[in-house]
């Protein structure tokens, strides 16, 4: 019998399309995980890192653990078809141990910039054959990234924002160059300690020094430190024009740092925070 050859065309495809959506996933990296959800395969996702906290309901996922306490025989434990892991989140003797498995593993350079925000989307879209649903998500966020751009042309001015990564009192890092924290300049602040790179303690000479005019926190971090009011009590905070005038901000850790799908969104948040009209 000769099927005719655009039905037969049809038939592979839905046949491919259908073997993908049946395809169990495991993410190491909340960025992956977030770009997985936004293509439409949230569902397939079997686990995933502790970083992964959205959406919401990869929290009821089982865990693979935390950077170097991710392993291979944890990952291979629970059977996946697709593995995604972020470069330099997990260990390179993970990366090559999982290579040597039989599962598709896909290793993803997390560089923190907008442009490879988007070449992730790309290449985690194709991966998962879903070109078109790609690039309408990085269509949406150049749409975004159109409305951020008019806000900063209209308002110049670029406010200095410490970033402090805290976890209680006397566990307190401010974060230079090369940080997640550096999606503040694409919001249109500057970094209030230029000087740094990466993190170093925090200390009340470098505060003053520093002068930021806001002082940006996770949400986690502020709530380790018992809140504005007693940040506002840390030495040198209120010698600072961000204690002087309580500029005290926190954000979502996650949703702040891993340059994923809500990047704009954010960068757009912490520029109505920080601009006055």
């Amino acid at each position: 019998m000769n099927l005719n050859p655009i039905i037969l065309f049809f038939a592979i495809l839905f046949v491919h399309s259908n073997c993908i959506k049946g395809q169990r996933i495991i993410t190491a990296g909340s960025s992956s995980t977030e770009i997985v959800c936004k293509l439409g395969f949230c569902d397939n996702i079997v686990a995933t890192d502790k970083t992964s906290k959205y959406p919401s309901k990869v929290q009821t996922l089982p865990s693979i653990g935390y950077r170097s306490s991710i392993t291979a025989e944890g990952i291979i434990s629970l059977n996946p078809d697709i593995i995604i892991v972020e470069k330099g989140y997990v260990k390179d003797i993970l990366v090559e141990q999982l290579r040597s498995t039989k599962r598709q593993l896909i290793v993803i350079d997390n560089q923190s910039n907008y442009e490879n925000t988007l070449e992730r989307i790309k290449i985690i879209a194709a991966v998962l054959d879903k070109k078109n649903e790609g690039i309408n998500l990085i269509k949406n966020l150049e749409e975004q990234s159109l409305i951020l751009k008019e806000r900063l042309t209209k308002n110049s001015q670029r406010p200095s924002i410490l970033c402090v990564y805290a976890r209680g009192m006397g566990n307190m890092s401010i974060a230079g160059r090369n940080t997640g924290f550096m999606i503040i300049e694409l919001a249109g602040a500057k970094n209030a300690v230029p000087e740094i790179e990466g993190y170093k303690p925090l200390n009340s000479e470098a505060l003053i020094a520093a002068n930021p005019d806001y002082i940006l926190f996770f949400e986690s971090g502020l709530q380790s430190l018992g809140g504005i009011e007693s940040v506002l009590k840390l030495p040198g905070v209120s010698q600072t024009t961000a204690g002087r005038n309580r500029q005290i901000l926190s954000i979502d850790g996650v949703k702040l740092t891993n340059w994923g799908p809500r990047l704009i969104e954010t960068a757009i948040e912490i520029f109505d925070l920080t601009h006055s009209d």
